[in-house]
């Protein structure tokens, strides 16, 4: 603060980095990292009404080296919530040309109850191109979600969110 400024100072830091262009890279561009993840999800499937309840989530990522790592849990966490709601209940329905559900009382979002019962999530840390090792993780904790838990229902379900209803049509192509 005595060298930056008091209480209410705004410190602004600015930075660029360039990776040298690679002519055998798609597009001459060398990818500077990959954001891999993983997600493993345990749900109950009702056969019976197609309503599928993820019991379990797993979810982790490699973040080169974290720079904060409580920001980085916090980033994948809500990412991974985030892709739960899209892959079990977010959808806007459109009545001709309108929204039919664009409101907070009628668009489904998660609840409370609709959370896994145990949910664990990991950052690993192999290091990585960027500064002090890092690498961007930004929302890839959401990218392996709908796909784990599609594979968990057991059958192929083709269309997010995983309705009872598709879910039920998809169990009943399977047959």
């Amino acid at each position: 603060m005595e060298h930056y400024g008091g209480a209410g100072f705004e410190f602004i830091g600015r930075g660029m980095v360039k990776v040298p262009n690679d002519p055998k890279a798609p597009l001459s561009a060398a990818s500077l990292f990959w954001m891999p993840s993983w997600v493993g999800a345990e749900v109950e499937v009702d056969r019976e009404t197609g309503k599928v309840q993820v019991v379990h989530l797993v979810v982790g990522v490699d973040s080169g080296r974290s720079v904060n790592a409580v920001a980085c849990r916090g980033q994948v966490e809500g990412a991974a919530l985030q892709a739960l709601g899209q892959s079990l209940f977010e959808e806007l329905r459109y009545d001709g040309t309108e929204p039919a559900n664009a409101t907070p009382l009628t668009y489904r979002v998660p609840l409370a109850g609709d959370l896994p019962g145990r949910y664990e999530s990991f950052i690993l840390e192999h290091g990585g191109p960027g500064p002090f090792g890092a690498k961007g993780i930004g929302e890839s904790g959401m990218l392996g979600v709908a796909a784990a838990i599609e594979d968990a229902v057991g059958v192929r379900v083709t269309q997010i969110p995983f309705t009872p209803e598709r879910v039920l049509a998809a169990i009943e192509a399977a047959r």
